[in-house]
């Protein structure tokens, strides 16, 4: 009964924070602005989302681990809409997503994902093993880190995650969804390196 409560608040959780999703770009971004932002996409490999919920860590990889811990986030995507699996991403026949991280400096990586089955008291959260996928972000500055692929259903022992550079594509997705930010002075900055976490994200030069 307390292995299946676990799970419930763990379900409730996820489906609450579903709606959070905060990684929309801010109204305005200078050279002053005293944050960074780190940009790019997250594209799924295949027709129609296997889960209802998926969520990409972040977190700060310096040596203040208070600084790690409070500038830890994630970005979250729905895989289920009006009662139905689809994608509802940006483009590429919505499979594409943009994502924005308004982050104070320093150094950070994606650390892990997880995904909730389907939603409702039955439903199943499964986590990866850690890896590291690592990026800069500088005051008043846009980094672009690149595109993660994500393979739903990739084989075990495969790569999930594929990163790679498709800044050329991406750019105008981002100027013509937040016209008011100047994405001409974005630095491409796609990790061509990381921690693979056993064979987990594969890097694409």
């Amino acid at each position: 009964m307390k292995k299946q409560l676990i799970v419930l608040l763990a379900v409730l959780a996820l489906a609450g924070c579903a709606s959070k999703n905060g990684n929309a770009a801010p109204e305005t971004f200078t050279a002053t602005s005293a944050n960074g932002l780190a940009i790019g996409t997250i594209t799924f490999e295949g027709d129609v989302p296997m889960n209802d919920i998926y969520r990409f860590f972040y977190e700060g990889q310096t040596g203040d681990k208070k600084f790690n811990k409070q500038n830890a986030d994630r970005i979250i995507i729905n895989g289920r809409t009006d009662g139905k699996s689809v994608f509802n991403g940006d483009f590429n026949n919505k499979k594409t997503y943009l994502f924005v991280l308004e982050v104070k400096p320093g150094s950070y990586a994606f650390t892990k994902y997880n995904h909730l089955d389907h939603l409702g008291p039955q439903g199943m959260v499964t986590e990866s093993k850690p890896f590291g996928i690592p990026f800069e972000v500088k005051a008043g500055a846009i980094t672009y880190i690149g595109e993660m692929s994500y393979v739903d259903k990739a084989a075990k022992g495969e790569p999930k995650i594929f990163v790679a550079d498709y800044f050329n594509r991406d750019l105008p997705e981002f100027k013509k969804k937040y016209p008011n930010i100047d994405w001409e002075k974005a630095d491409n900055k796609t990790p061509k390196t990381g921690n693979k976490g056993e064979n987990m994200v594969d890097f694409r030069n």
